[in-house]
């Protein structure tokens, strides 16, 4: 490994080993029902979750050093933003794929927009709703009840 592929700094830090600690145990716990991929990228440190049954919904958290991103689902609503690189973004990142893990996740889709939401173990819920197309500038009363709704199962 050369310097320019060595981790910067903060991946050894307490954030950054408390992520890599979960991911290692998530790896180990979900055996042949996951493909876990980490890789470094452009000084970001990027983990994919990807279950072997096609039907589960997949999931990648971004640890840039200054911040922690989740992306999830399969429409423009899975990218759940930019969280502090701290305990309590790190505890959302862990709860949040915890409970895709879980199966405890909903996608329903719309006219060039979909929105996702995770139910926690406590019973509380988040959710985003993403747009991204030519329609996504149009209001469209009442697609979350039309649309298409995918409750997504657990890995194993």
């Amino acid at each position: 490994m050369t310097a320019a592929d060595s981790p910067p700094p903060w991946a050894g830090d307490a954030i950054g080993q408390r992520l890599r600690s979960f991911a290692d145990h998530l790896e180990r716990d979900l055996g042949p029902s996951v493909t876990m991929i980490r890789r470094w990228d452009g000084g970001e440190l990027v983990t994919e979750l990807i279950p072997t049954s096609h039907d589960a919904m997949p999931v990648v958290w971004t640890d840039f050093g200054s911040g922690l991103q989740l992306e999830l689902g399969n429409g423009p609503g899975g990218s759940f933003g930019v969280f502090d690189r701290d305990d309590q973004g790190a505890e959302f990142v862990e709860s949040t794929v915890r409970a895709i893990v879980d199966g405890h996740v909903t996608e329903v889709f719309g006219p060039d927009r979909s929105r996702v939401e995770v139910t926690y173990l406590d019973g509380s819920t988040f959710h985003h709703t993403g747009y991204d197309g030519f329609l996504a500038g149009i209001p469209r009363w009442g697609w979350r009840d039309r649309g298409r709704k995918v409750s997504y199962p657990p890995y194993r």
